[in-house]
């Protein structure tokens, strides 16, 4: 069967969604939007259509129609997808897990003007996409509904949920695609998140990540022999499990970039977090962290930084930018912090200013690098109170400061002053590591490290 012609809107930021009903056929042990937790009612049609006349006046060009499972109530749902076209939508994706829909009924939604289907083909193993479907017998009738959907030319994309269960058989799902589905090139890894029915099933169903980060990349290669699109969606994964090396195809990162010059990280704080094991990302401004549920409930189980921060007195990794000023910042100074496209931007200082706090906090930076000279008193007060204005920003978008300290005499003298002030991260430049590791240990809760600045 060849694939279907390009025929939906690769923009997310311009879908609009709308639940056309909370009722759903199937009972997913995972589902973070339960029909429980929901008016039984279907979503009024005049609302329906508000709504998309909002969409179309914002500039969207898709409409999303999702539910519950939006193919129950079928006259309605080819009348909404008319009026949607009718009223200047380009696309609309049709949200499904596909076991209602047969070649009659794709057929109707295809005349309507449906473009896209996202279906929710849980696992390729038919008694393992039964028991996450909560419905016997529903894979048979979800793969019958996706050749239904591909035969009237509905482009087709799968969002396989991985449980524990299935943590491990990613890599054979995109096999089974390719070689029973060919018609599908898409695939979105969605995994099991700690809300709605989920906490309550979190034991046995929350992957772990540590798993999902191998069994990501082995999927990714197979996808790539295939010529299968894979992408990390907002209900995926961090990027440190298995996706650090193409974040063109996960929806946070491209988001992150969209973002106006210097607003670095993701505003999405209300569901995700950074924890202990992002402090040493460098790329974590690219990556909303992991649901809160799972700090708590795993502990941050298998995260760890894909790319660990470098020095910018050394050798600062390939996702990093180093703009100095040894003269303190100057207009070329903010163009160049606002110009870097790495995920990792360092600003590197031996002065700061109180009146030049608020523009670096915009500027783009990530990371403060502060020569410390000894510093000066105006550095000194401006240093303690970026660092209590830092207390009250969220973690995902945080200026981390980093002190590089020369050794010399008054080394220990120094090193205290900066960790006084609230500095966490102290690098002793040309000092011996043993040197460190002594102080390390005398001053537990900072990272310190000796480092040996490049010769010149």
């Amino acid at each position: 069967m060849p694939r279907s012609a390009p025929n939906a809107e690769e923009n997310h930021r311009t879908k609009g969604l709308v639940r056309l009903t909370m009722a759903c056929n199937e009972r997913c042990p995972f589902c973070n939007v339960p029909a429980e937790d929901y008016p039984t009612r279907p979503t009024p049609e005049a609302e329906l259509l508000a709504e998309v006349d909002r969409f179309v006046a914002a500039g969207d060009r898709t409409l999303t129609i999702s539910g519950g499972e939006p193919t129950l109530l079928r006259k309605r749902l080819l009348s909404l997808v008319r009026e949607a076209r009718a009223r200047g939508i380009d696309f609309v994706e049709l949200q499904t897990n596909a076991v209602l829909i047969t070649p009659g009924y794709a057929a109707a939604l295809a005349e309507a003007g449906v473009t896209s289907a996202f279906v929710s083909l849980l696992s390729h193993v038919p008694e393992h996409h039964d028991a996450l479907a909560g419905l016997q017998g529903a894979f048979p009738r979800c793969v019958a509904g996706i050749d239904a959907l591909l035969a009237v030319g509905v482009r087709v994309a799968l969002n396989p949920v991985s449980a524990r269960v299935t943590q491990d058989l990613i890599a054979d799902y995109v096999d089974f695609v390719a070689a029973r589905l060919p018609g599908v090139d898409s695939i979105s890894l969605s995994a099991v998140q700690p809300h709605g029915r989920g906490v309550a099933n979190a034991d046995a169903l929350l992957p772990d990540y540590a798993a999902l980060g191998p069994a990501i990349r082995d999927a990714r290669q197979r996808a790539a022999a295939h010529d299968i699109t894979l992408v990390n969606p907002y209900c995926g994964l961090p990027l440190c499990a298995g996706w650090h090396d193409d974040m063109d195809r996960s929806v946070e990162a491209v988001e992150a970039l969209a973002r106006a010059a210097g607003a670095r990280g993701l505003d999405n704080r209300g569901n995700k977090a950074h924890g202990p094991a992002c402090a040493t990302c460098a790329v974590r401004t690219r990556c909303g962290g992991a649901w809160h549920a799972y700090w708590r409930l795993r502990g941050g189980s298998g995260l760890a930084p894909p790319l660990t921060l470098g020095e910018p007195w050394g050798a600062p990794g390939p996702a990093e930018t180093v703009v100095s000023a040894p003269a303190g910042p100057d207009a070329s100074t903010w163009a160049a912090l606002a110009d870097a496209d790495t995920p990792t931007v360092w600003l590197r200082v031996s002065q700061l200013r109180l009146s030049e706090l608020e523009r670096l906090l915009q500027s783009g930076a990530t990371d403060l690098a502060l020569d410390w000279a000894p510093p000066d008193r105006e550095t000194l007060k401006a240093a303690r109170k970026l660092i209590r204005l830092q207390a009250r920003r969220d973690p995902q978008a945080t200026l981390r400061i980093t002190a590089g300290i020369p050794a010399g005499p008054a080394l220990l003298d120094q090193v205290r002053l900066a960790t006084g002030l609230g500095i966490v991260r102290v690098r002793l430049l040309g000092a011996a590591p043993a040197l460190a590791e002594r102080l390390g240990r005398a001053l537990p809760g900072v990272d310190l490290r000796a480092t040996r600045p490049p010769a010149g």
